[in-house]
């Protein structure tokens, strides 16, 4: 005899438990979304409370023992995780910085006057994306704009086919190679078996590389004493010249440590690549290409749509460059208006606080003050904002004034401009530049350095590689963790998931008022016990007097899924008809054994059929085992005495309409595809007379899905325009809030919800989950100070007290003075001219006087303006080919 039991019977108090863990989570939800964050102490409760967990402290014994391992390793970053988080956060900095910063009003900072509305912003937006089709227009309907293309895309496609016929020569084997394929070995020989150990690979390996590395340790070691000795003037070490030897003897170790055979080799392949180069682009076809670009654009320019549309985007450009500058002006006093903010002080002290705790407790005071010297330096600049005027005026005349960009004044200025921003831009800002740099990677290296983060780190690593790497350190597949995860932690996560409160269902028509609460859910029960899918394919291939048929059926069966409700909540009130029922009461709802059971059987629709592509053959439901309890009701008495009547009578009528409730659906399913299928087919009829703009047929479907869809919508909402359904989490989102039902779910959540809005500030006792005690053995963190480290100079190169007008072009030397970090200072710093050794040695020559070659920045003999002036001019290392 079958059982009427069901998986998992309603045990009480562990349902009591399970929903008010529950709600609390809802809870701790709604404090998360009122700004409200857990604090340290409860952080480091809750992290306790989940390694001490059975899930974690115990692993099931169906695990592997690779699965109860990794469960180990996972402990273990839980607990680095939370060391780090309560050490570096001591005091709640984060949980007071997520506080401030939704309360930072400004100060007394005055809001900058907007320089324009709305309607004009997008007036404006429209005229520029007007002036940017005309000139994308222009270009694409050039000639020579197209026949550049062609000639790139035929040069593209010569050396792709070089590059396969080289690599097709290196496969094929010679002739010599083939010729011995038929050949026998010579009779009697034996050859030594290889030593293929790990160790010996990694030996073999390590040897090539010790062969062939520039310098090791030692040599580091040593030339760093060497400098420091030469540099050392009896009052100190100058600290130019021994960067400058030990990168000299950097360069002259690392060509003495590499062999000559490989040195020839490099040189090889770097004159193969250079003579392959000059060969696909010869100094007639770069000259000829930039000729031709240049007539492109004279081409451009001489068409009437053309000024228009540079002269909008021009003033548009300039306009907005004056908002800018009013701005700025007045965002300087917003700024300095905006710290008077209590809340933006503090925020900007956690933050502050935080990361150099995370950075080893190393003071950020160096990279801040390094950043701000830049700042002051350019703001005081004159040369350097009227280079800036001179590129926009150039820019103005090659766009504004057609044949300009075709004449040589045009090359000679942008030259000069060119040659005069690498001088501002790479040579008398350089000093900052390498100190910001310098304080930036020191500070970031401190990340690194930390220990917490070090431990953290570890642990992470440990165990990602432990998941996916076996003992020997090399990638694999592990089946078995595929099994514990399907077999043994997905069913522990369903099985502890338990019970599952559903919140206060409401329904409201002109005839019937309903609430449904206490609802609770045991996820076993729900889960059913049994699943069944089968499928009969049917093809017939004809041909004469033969057709064609395929056939598909298909049944779906789904038994077990059981409940067992207890004490669920319910209201009706009947308001129209007779009789006139209202009733507040409690009842238990139980359906064991094979609890609601279904089966449906499918197929593919005929032409004679009413169905399209599929139909229903026969629905089966089965809910025998269904029974109800009436424990609280104004009506209890009648309903236990006509239940037996009641229950032979409405549990059939209940699968009737059940199964025909299934049909309708699958027809209506039906019904709505063929909806869509139509909406497609319309589409792709019209797009005959535009091909171009046909969709494809994934785009027509899905179009027409979403017309159907929300045609259905629209009839659904005006069908059930007097029905009204909610679902309530809490009594304050009840459409019936003056309605409280015994043991109401919505009534926790209430309290629940309340509760998240209590405490001081971030604060909120909602957060407080789990029975662990304290952690005892956090570090205390230390101090922040400033570290000592090496770091370049800061300054400007050149005259510092620089005139309006006046330029300091060539004349940039290193820059004297300027601490670029806290205790011992070098120029550069010894690691970033070991950077540098392998670098061009002109990068010692800090001035741009005549050298004889602007390939560098310097300017060339007999002015700026004359050919070969920089690297953009037409004698340059990259256009002529010698690069």
């Amino acid at each position: 005899m079958a059982s009427t039991a069901v998986n998992r019977p309603t045990n009480i108090k562990q349902k009591e438990a399970d929903v008010n863990q529950k709600l609390q989570l809802y809870g701790i939800y709604s404090a998360f979304a009122n700004g409200k964050v857990p604090s340290n102490k409860q952080i480091d409760q809750a992290l306790n409370s989940a390694i001490a967990s059975k899930a974690l402290s115990n692993p099931s014994s169906k695990l592997s023992p690779e699965g109860r391992h990794l469960v180990g390793d996972l402990r273990d970053v839980i607990e680095q995780a939370k060391v780090l988080l309560l050490t570096k956060n001591e005091g709640n900095l984060l949980q007071d910085f997520l506080w401030q910063t939704r309360f930072i009003s400004g100060g007394n900072a005055q809001l900058p006057g907007a320089p324009i509305d709305k309607s004009a912003a997008q007036q404006h937006g429209n005229q520029a994306l007007d002036g940017l089709r005309t000139l994308g227009t222009l270009l694409i309907s050039n000639g020579q704009f197209r026949k550049l293309l062609s000639d790139a895309t035929v040069l593209l496609r010569d050396v792709a086919g070089d590059a396969a016929q080289n690599a097709a020569n290196r496969v094929n084997p010679s002739q010599e190679e083939l010729s011995q394929i038929d050949q026998p070995a010579e009779d009697n020989t034996w050859h030594d078996v290889p030593d293929l150990s790990r160790d010996n690979l990694r030996n073999q390996a390590k040897g090539t590389f010790n062969k062939n590395k520039p310098f090791d340790q030692n040599d580091l070691k040593g030339v760093a004493k060497n400098a420091a000795n030469q540099g050392d003037t009896g009052n100190g070490i100058d600290r130019d010249q021994a960067a400058a030897t030990g990168r000299d003897q950097l360069r002259d170790q690392a060509s003495a440590n590499v062999p000559d055979e490989q040195k020839d080799r490099a040189k090889e392949y770097r004159d193969r690549t250079k003579n392959y180069a000059k060969e696909k682009l010869p100094k007639e076809r770069r000259d000829q290409s930039i000729f031709r670009l240049k007539k492109m654009i004279v081409e451009v320019q001489g068409h009437q749509d053309y000024q228009q549309a540079v002269e909008t985007l021009l003033n548009l450009a300039e306009e907005y460059s004056g908002h800018g500058k009013n701005l700025s002006q007045q965002g300087a006093g917003t700024v300095k208006g905006a710290h008077s903010d209590n809340a933006l002080t503090a925020a900007e002290t956690d933050l502050r606080t935080l990361l150099e705790r995370f950075a080893n407790y190393t003071s950020a005071d160096d990279m801040i003050d390094a950043i701000n010297a830049v700042y002051r330096d350019a703001d005081k600049d004159p040369e350097l904002k009227n280079w800036f005027k001179s590129i926009n005026g150039y820019i103005r005349k090659c766009l504004k004034e057609q044949g300009f960009i075709m004449q040589d004044s045009a090359t000679e200025e942008w030259n000069q401009l060119y040659d005069h921003g690498h001088f501002l831009l790479r040579e008398r800002y350089r000093d900052h530049t390498n100190r910001v740099l310098d304080e930036i990677k020191f500070f970031a290296l401190q990340f690194d350095e930390d220990p917490l983060n070090k431990k953290f780190a570890m642990s992470m690593n440990k165990l990602f590689t432990e998941l996916g790497n076996d003992e020997n350190g090399k990638p694999v597949f592990k089946k078995h963790l595929v099994k514990d995860l399907s077999q043994v932690i997905v069913p522990g996560i369903f099985e502890s998931v338990r019970y599952v409160p559903v919140p206060r269902i409401e329904y409201s028509d002109p005839m019937i008022d309903a609430i449904v609460e206490n609802l609770v859910i045991e996820s076993d029960n729900l889960a059913p016990n049994s699943f069944e899918f089968g499928s009969d394919n049917y093809f017939r291939w004809g041909r004469r007097t033969v057709t064609n048929k395929n056939k598909n059926k298909v049944m779906v069966s789904v038994s077990g899924v059981q409940m067992d409700l207890k004490d669920v909540s319910y209201y009706i009130h009947k308001k129209q008809g007779f009789p006139s029922i209202k009733d507040t009461g409690v009842m238990d709802i139980f359906m064991g054994g094979t609890g609601f059971s279904f089966k449906i059987e499918m197929e593919t629709a005929d032409k004679s059929d009413r169905q399209h592509f599929f139909k229903i053959n026969k629905v089966n439901v089965d809910m025998k085992s269904l029974n109800i309890k009436l424990k609280q009701s104004k009506h209890k008495l009648l309903f236990n005495i006509f239940k037996p009547l009641l229950f032979g009578v409405v549990k059939p009528a209940i699968s009737k309409v059940l199964e025909k409730l299934i049909k309708d659906q699958v027809h209506q399913l039906d019904g709505k595809a063929y909806e869509i299928h139509q909406e497609a087919e319309r589409v792709a009829r019209a797009a005959k007379n535009d091909p171009q703009n046909a969709p494809n047929i994934y785009s027509r479907y899905v179009n027409a899905a979403k017309t159907t869809l929300t045609k259905n919508k629209e009839k659904a909402q005006e069908a059930t325009a007097d029905k009204k359904t909610n679902v309530a989490m809490t009594q304050h989102d009840s459409m019936f809030q003056n309605i409280k039902l015994p043991g109401g779910i919505s009534t926790k959540a209430t309290e629940y919800k309340d509760l998240a809005a209590k405490g001081d500030k971030w604060e909120s006792p909602v957060f407080s989950i789990g029975s662990a005690p304290e952690s005892s053995n956090l570090p205390k963190p230390t101090p922040v100070t400033r570290k000592h480290h090496q770091s370049s100079s800061g300054g400007v190169r050149g005259p510092q007290n620089v005139q309006p007008g006046q330029s300091t072009f060539g004349q940039a030397e290193p820059a004297t003075g300027g601490a670029g970090g806290y205790g011992n200072q070098s120029s550069g710093g010894f690691s970033n001219q070991v950077n540098e050794a392998f670098g061009s040695g002109q990068s010692q020559d800090y001035s741009l006087k005549n050298t004889g070659s602007g390939m560098n920045g310097g300017a060339p003999q007999g002015g700026v303006g004359q050919q070969g002036g920089t690297l953009l001019g037409a004698n340059n290392p990259v256009l002529s080919g010698s690069a």
